[in-house]
């Protein structure tokens, strides 16, 4: 009986189960989802941004197949939610306005996640605090603001709490993470943390807590309460830290870490940790992820060798950007258990590591990446590198490394990626690197290669970026080179001047190309190759300085390239249509001629416009304005005439037109152009006055507007608000007045050229603060120079030495010369001029001054050209003349200096006569002209500025001294002789009487004459 009711009770069970669970009694056989969080699931969608792409499947009546939701398959309960955000899909939008309440129906449910959606700056609702049976909640990427709600300590059952990135959400009260016993999992990385201390006090607490993420929170030293985590035991179970990206300094603190001996990921990386990298991390007996990266520590403990060693499970190490400098080539005695070893990557890039590379490291047989570029290793590359069997990545690049490839590399069958580029390695190309099936990324770029390329290269099918550019690799690359190189897709063999593509006219490449960078190269034939017309992915095309004749291609206008670099070629005949996407066009030093296209500003795209250097000689087409994304147009060194067009806009930041034979006036509108940085108008016919709206360009680098006819006074709008010109270029006009007190605000300026004006008054002494020019080595130091774009594109031609100088690139970024020659300015030299220590060229020349030459010259220790000829000075020439080591070019000729020429090694070296030519006055040993016995003038030092203005209030005041004693004793001498003596003032005063009655007759018969004179001439 017993057995019998038994059996009937277990029936029943199972039949109330199937019931339940619909499968038996027909109903909702079809569906297991239960209709109350079906309606709760149809709630939140109408809360969720673009539901229609983002939750499409979320339709019909078992939600449990909705996308995202998972249920219990025995009572058909919601048991996991995870919407899909735009993280997973980037053309969806997954915004939504707020967290529904209706999730509360889901109480089933232990999994909640609704990472990637943005709830556009609302709260974290505080109704999830009553959802206890959550296990894991992601609120990471949403979008959240304001605090965190404390109701988030009532899920005791949390295991994962991940709500990092989320950049204004604040934890103010952390108390209630304590109470979440159950957590294994925190991520608060982003977040604003109010009181760090509190926080990782009560992270202390939890027990089971093996994964902790508190990157980019702004901690510092004192949130970390040494003691309290020292006395925690609750952390030995934490396996993963990550504390990077914070504000902690200082030697690496090792009481905090003391108890967690179970880490296996810890993660200090972008701090400014510092000293050396502790030996007592030999604790983390488990570690098998070390990122110790971007912080300033400057050695190992032990050294590198044992710190790797003494870690059996480390996997990766990576100690990149900090400032290590110790030679590590040799290997210590004790090299045993390395086999047991588990390293797999080791990446110590940009530090100062020297000697030769590491021999231990061929111990490390598992290692896949190694990565020590950037460092200043100097010896050759071992051939037992190519035991590494295991290695996909080996980078090597951007140090001293010499000698040759060696040919073992070929060994490394797995290798993906090999990167020896900017060393100084010698000799050919290895033809075993054709061996490396796998390989995907190679480069070798600047070394000193030579030879050919090896044919085996075409044996490389996986290769998608080779770049073998500036080498001296010569020889012929021919269709052999790519016969098996159908995914390469950015190929770079640039600066190989004596390397030839020598290919069919018919091939056609088994390649579609991104990036062509063939610049210096030769081709077998003068005509444009033919087979780039089949590269219809090419973004960037650079062909410069590869011999190429005749006229552009017209089926160059079927390539949607971004930038073509056809510059330094032969190319003629007038400039074609070109593709609309462009961003970068080069056509310059070219012989293209005829006119611009006068639809050029179809272009719209169009970032970048150089066709200067060519033979084009029509006027400027107004729809170039119409480019308002333009921000470099360079059409210098043409034929150009007319004037410039008044319609400019946009953003034109460098602006070049010198050199053409443009007339007329400076359009006011460049004065609109608020990212103008640049502005080369030199070598034209403009003129009339400068615009106003100039002074609104208050961003210029350079201006130059010399060689021209432009007239009117020199303007006095430059000031303060100008701090970044560093160029000004107005020579060669007919600029009127005196120069304006305004110039010495300049602070920046290194180069200040108004020669050959019509400049009038007298030299202002504020020049001479002038302080880049006072301290332009110390500028370029602290690194106040403002650089703008590639200088390659930028020209100045300046006077120094006696001729004219083209200066580019880095030239013209150092270069500190000051010209007022050929102009009518009078007076003196300013004494001032002595404290423009960084000056490499001062011209006086062709002027009226007048005086002595500065007594301090000699503190001017950068002049390397001086001509104060042709002026009125006079004096002697100061001995510190001779203490300037750099003079190169001196001319003091047609003035009046007097005495003997000073003696010194650097100004001995300046043995032409004519620089003293038309000084009658002048005597030495160069002159053939003896100098009487006298010591040579001595040049006195010259105080600083504040001391010579002292100087001068005393001098002042002994001068006003002397004049009111003198006034004083002479009027009392005479009168008060007369006073006493009366004989004297008698005979005096009858003189006074005479000699004015002889006076008066005179008078009185002169104008008798004048008279009848008149009157006779009258009649």
């Amino acid at each position: 009986m017993g057995r019998y009711c038994s059996q009937i009770l277990a029936l029943v069970t199972l039949l109330l189960i199937l019931d339940d669970s619909g499968v038996c009694f027909g109903r909702n056989s079809t569906s297991i989802c239960r209709e109350r969080e079906r309606e709760a699931l149809l709630q939140l969608r109408q809360s969720y941004g673009n539901p229609s792409r983002l939750l499409s499947s979320w339709k019909g009546q078992d939600c449990c197949k909705w996308e995202g939701v998972t249920c219990d398959r025995v009572y058909g309960h919601v048991i996991e939610l995870r919407l899909p955000s735009s993280i997973e899909d980037k053309n969806a939008s997954s915004l939504a306005s707020q967290l529904n309440s209706s999730l509360l129906h889901l109480k089933y449910s232990n999994h909640l996640d609704l990472s990637g959606i943005s709830f556009d700056h609302g709260r974290i609702p505080e109704f999830l605090g009553p959802m206890k049976q959550l296990r894991y909640l992601n609120l990471s990427y949403t979008n959240f603001h304001g605090t965190i709600p404390r109701q988030l300590g009532n899920l005791t059952k949390l295991e994962v709490l991940d709500i990092q990135e989320n950049e204004n959400l604040v934890v103010d009260d952390t108390l209630w993470i304590s109470h979440l016993r159950s957590l294994k999992y925190l991520d608060m990385s982003g977040l604003i943390i109010a009181n760090g201390r509190v926080l990782m006090q009560a992270i202390s607490t939890l027990p089971s807590l093996s994964h902790l993420s508190l990157s980019y929170c702004e901690l510092q030293n004192f949130h970390l309460p040494s003691l309290l985590l020292a006395n925690s035991t609750s952390l030995v179970h934490l396996r993963y830290l990550d504390l990077s990206s914070n504000i902690f300094q200082g030697p690496i603190p090792s009481t905090p870490f003391q108890n967690m001996t179970s880490l296996q990921h810890l993660d200090l990386s972008s701090n400014s940790f510092n000293s050396s990298i502790p030996m007592w991390f030999d604790k983390f007996t488990s570690i098998a992820h070390l990122n110790l990266e971007a912080n300033q520590f400057d050695s190992i403990e032990g050294g590198l060798f044992s710190f790797i060693k003494n870690k059996r499970y480390l996997k990766s190490l990576r100690l990149c950007y900090n400032q290590i400098g110790e030679e590590s080539s040799t290997t210590p005695r004790n090299s045993s258990g390395l086999i047991e070893n588990s390293l797999e990557s080791l990446e110590i890039c940009v530090n100062d590591l020297k000697g030769a590379l590491p021999n231990w490291l061929v111990h490390f047989t598992n290692l896949k990446t190694i990565l020590l570029s950037f460092n200043s290793f100097s010896s050759s590359i071992p051939s037992v590198i190519g035991s590494f069997s295991n290695l996909v990545a080996l980078d090597l690049s951007s140090n001293g490394l010499n000698g040759t490839i060696p040919s073992s590399l070929g060994r490394l069958s797995s290798l993906k990626s090999l990167d020896l580029s900017n060393n100084q390695l010698v000799g050919p190309i290895p033809e075993s690197l054709g061996e490396l099936r796998a390989l995907q990324l190679l480069f070798l770029y600047s070394n000193r290669l030579n030879s050919t390329i090896p044919n085996s290269f075409g044996k490389l099918s996986q290769l998608s970026v080779l770049d073998l550019s500036e080498n001296s690799l010569g020889g012929v690359i021919s269709e052999i080179h790519f016969s098996n190189l159908s995914r390469l897709r950015d190929l770079d063999v640039s600066g190989n001047s004596n390397l030839t593509f020598r290919t069919e006219p018919s091939w056609i490449p088994p390649f579609q190309l991104r990036s062509i960078q063939l610049r210096s190269c030769k081709f077998g034939t003068t005509t444009f190759p033919q087979w780039v017309r089949t590269q219809m992915e090419a973004e960037e095309i650079t062909l410069s300085n590869a011999s190429l004749f005749g006229p552009l291609p017209k089926w160059l206008a079927n390539l949607t390239f971004f930038a073509l670099d056809l510059s330094e070629n032969q190319i003629t005949g007038p400039l074609p249509s070109l593709s609309s996407s462009c961003s970068t066009l080069d056509l310059s030093h070219n012989f293209i001629s005829g006119s611009l296209p006068t639809n050029i500003g179809a272009m719209y795209q169009l970032k970048a416009l150089y066709l200067n250097d060519n033979l084009i000689n029509s006027t400027i087409p107004s729809s170039l304005c119409d480019m308002e994304g333009l921000l470099d147009l360079s059409l210098d060194n043409n034929k150009l005439s007319g004037s410039i067009p008044d319609c400019w806009k946009g953003s034109l930041s460098f602006f070049t037109l010198s050199f053409n034979e443009l007339s007329g006036v400076i359009p006011s509108s460049i004065g609109t152009l608020p990212k103008l940085s640049t502005l080369h108008l030199n070598g034209n016919r403009l003129n009339g006055e400068l615009p106003l709206a100039l002074g609104n360009c208050t961003g210029l680098v350079i201006l130059d507007l010399g060689e021209n006819n432009l007239s009117g006074s020199f303007p006095t709008w430059f000031n303060e608000s100008f701090h970044f010109l560093q160029i000004l270029r107005l020579r060669e006009n007919r600029f009127t007045s005196g120069i304006p007190l305004q110039l010495c605000s300049l602070s920046r300026l290194q180069i200040l050229d108004i020669a050959v004006n019509n400049l009038t008054g007298t030299i202002p002494r504020c020049l001479g603060n002038l302080t880049s020019m006072m301290n332009f080595n110390q500028v370029i130091f602290n690194g106040t120079v403002v650089f703008t774009r590639n200088w390659a594109h930028e020209h100045v031609v300046e006077t120094l030495k006696g001729r004219h100088n083209e200066y580019t690139k880095v030239d013209l970024q150092l270069v500190v010369n000051l010209d007022l020659s050929s102009n009518f300015l009078i007076g003196s030299i300013p004494e001032e001029f002595s404290f423009l220590a960084g000056l490499h060229g001062l011209n006086l020349s062709h002027n009226r001054l007048s005086g002595d030459i500065p007594t301090g010259i000699g503190n001017m220790r950068s002049l390397e050209s001086l001509d104060f000829s042709n002026n009125r000075l006079s004096g002697t020439i100061p001995q510190g003349i001779s203490e300037l080591t750099s003079l190169a070019h001196l001319n003091l000729l047609q003035n009046n200096f007097t005495g003997q020429i000073p003696k010194g090694s650097q100004i001995q070296t300046l043995d032409d006569p004519s620089i003293y030519a038309g000084n009658p006055l002048l005597c030495g040993d160069l002159l053939r002209r003896k100098c009487l016995a006298a010591a040579p003038p001595q040049a006195p030092k010259v105080a600083p500025l504040e001391d010579m203005h002292d100087k001068d209030k005393l001098e002042k005041a002994l001068f006003y001294g002397v004049i009111m004693l003198g006034f004083v004793t002479g009027f009392w001498g005479f009168f008060g002789v007369l006073q006493f003596k009366k004989d004297w003032r008698r005979a005096y005063f009858h003189f006074a009487d005479q000699a004015t009655d002889k006076a008066y007759v005179a008078i009185v018969v002169k104008v008798a004459k004048l008279k009848r004179l008149r009157w006779s001439r009258g009649a």
